[in-house]
């Protein structure tokens, strides 16, 4: 995706291992698709890393300094491709895990009742002697 004409997606790394099992499906794609992606995004760095004994993954790092990681470890070509076209496609700005947080609003109240901090004391008779 493009933030004002220019593209956000500024290095795609993909890790891989040349032995390992769950990295069969990067190593096909690497083979059939890296370059024609490669050539279709002249202004994107493609860099590859070599690592043995971890799972694959492909990284984005973008033009706000910002990176996300994506795990496509026992992938099938076709579905790395969607993943490394969705990595491309966004402009990199960090996601929340617990999403927008709005207070929760509602015309009936609560059947518990409303809570207040001192509502445990309200009903407390205290009486304080000085000895």
């Amino acid at each position: 995706m493009s933030l004002k004409g220019v593209r956000q997606m500024k290095e795609l790394v993909i890790r891989y291992s040349d032995y390992d099992g769950s990295s069969k499906g990067v190593r096909e794609w690497m083979r059939a698709n890296l370059v024609d992606f490669a050539k279709k995004n002249p202004d994107l760095q493609v860099t590859t890393v070599l690592k043995r004994c971890v799972h694959p993954f492909v990284r984005g790092n973008y033009e706000n300094g910002n990176s996300k990681t994506i795990c496509i470890k026992n992938l099938q070509p076709e579905n790395i491709t969607d993943y490394v076209n969705n990595l491309r496609n966004q402009i990199g700005r960090k996601t929340s895990s617990n999403g927008y947080k709005k207070p929760v609003l509602s015309k009936c109240t609560s059947v518990q009742g409303e809570w207040h901090e001192r509502m445990d004391l309200i009903d407390l008779d205290l009486k304080v002697t000085l000895k």
